[in-house]
């Protein structure tokens, strides 16, 4: 393994994965939290997947992380309106 694939390898492990992202939104989405601060902890969330996501584009992951960030956007928005 070259050194650019090794630290590609290293750089996508340091990533919480899928399910424990999704497990995190759906924790987020049951806290009673006060609209700003819930805002705030979705937009971390959410920058902390994109990231995930764009580290390990090229591969079968990053299509995971990609349908979770769909899912938050759609469950956000909805949620939103709810309120």
């Amino acid at each position: 393994m070259n050194h650019f694939a090794k630290s590609m390898s290293v750089h996508s492990q340091m990533h919480r994965s899928v399910e424990e992202l999704s497990f995190a939104f759906v924790v987020l989405l049951n806290q009673p939290l006060a609209r700003l601060e819930a805002a705030n902890r979705f937009e971390r969330l959410w920058n902390e997947t994109n990231e995930a996501a764009s580290a390990s584009l090229g591969t079968e992951r990053a299509v995971s992380y990609i349908a979770l960030l769909k899912d938050m956007d759609m469950r956000w928005r909805r949620l939103r309106v709810l309120s």
